[in-house]
């Protein structure tokens, strides 16, 4: 049902992407089947059909992955959320998190703390880019702008994902002098579906990932 994979050899770590075009009615009513009456009933208050689909899509995400490391069906997947959306499994030794944006939806799983952001490229203002970026990545942003703003997208995505993996910011001045203690980065361009790699000055490679902790970040271009 429109998932794709991306395993990477760092520990137990998987990284998956749906596409909420491909989510039929039937595949989503099942999803919701599977929820608690608090996360039903907010899936049923949420105006947009695009939002509904995207949420639905990462609890579709999140329990079949959690399902494959649990050895458990996925309506028995002890997958939680709190009050801003953040997932969680009763379960030691079991993360995971999840992200969305436009036809989009991400999880990551791994055996350490982790978090995820995926973001559609788009325009953005230099007055918003100011608010959220230091003056080191606001040079970085402009020594590479094409006028796509995807280097501001880069950082973006990098913040919101150690915000889900800390609790902490998300305006971080990060670099990669300022990255916490056992916290490692990752970057993933997507075009077409077909994954490569770039390298920046805060973006360290992932097979130098630290034992303590992950931290992955998506960015989708279209």
């Amino acid at each position: 049902m429109g998932a794709k994979n991306m395993t990477r050899e760092a520990r137990d770590m998987e990284l998956q992407w749906f596409d909420i075009r491909e989510l039929t009615e039937d595949a989503a009513q099942t999803v919701i089947g599977m929820m608690d009456e608090t996360r039903r009933r907010r899936v049923a208050d949420i105006a947009g059909e695009d939002d509904r689909k995207r949420t639905i899509a990462g609890e579709l995400l999140a329990r079949r992955m959690l399902a494959q490391s649990l050895g458990c069906a996925e309506k028995d997947v002890p997958l939680q959320w709190d009050e801003l959306g953040k997932p969680s499994v009763e379960k030691d030794g079991v993360y995971v998190s999840v992200s969305h944006s436009g036809p989009w939806a991400v999880c990551v799983t791994a055996d350490a703390p982790v978090g995820v952001d995926v973001e559609v490229v788009r325009s953005a203002q230099e007055k918003f880019m100011r608010r959220v970026c230091s003056e080191q990545e606001m040079a970085y942003i402009r020594s590479g702008d094409d006028g796509d703003c995807q280097r501001f997208w880069e950082i973006w995505t990098a913040k919101e994902a150690l915000f889900k993996l800390t609790g902490k910011g998300p305006l971080l001045a990060l670099s990669r002098f300022s990255l916490p203690a056992g916290v490692t980065l990752d970057y993933t361009a997507q075009k077409g579906l077909r994954p490569h790699h770039r390298g920046a000055d805060f973006v360290k490679n992932f097979a130098k990932l630290a034992k303590k902790a992950f931290l992955s970040r998506f960015l989708l271009v279209q």
